[in-house]
């Protein structure tokens, strides 16, 4: 995937942010487009660390809306 193809997702990501479709849209990019990689046995063991927290205290994490701030800021968008 390219750079541009990157950042027209994001754009359009964060152009759309309260339209409940981009969620939909970004799915099917991910399973489409990205093709997985396997993973070592530690990043095995923090994925399933990380599922085992989140199970346990599933409002810990980063906020979505946080996140996407952050990269339009990052991206100066």
């Amino acid at each position: 995937m390219s750079v541009q193809t990157e950042k027209s997702l994001l754009i359009d990501l964060l152009q759309n942010i309260n339209d409940a479709s981009i969620i939909q849209k970004v799915k099917n990019f991910v399973l489409h487009e990205i093709e997985p990689a396997p993973l070592s046995d530690n990043q095995k063991k923090e994925l399933d660390r990380r599922i085992t927290d989140h199970r346990e205290n599933p409002k810990s994490g980063v906020d979505a809306f946080e996140f996407l701030d952050s990269l339009k800021s990052k991206y100066e968008l």
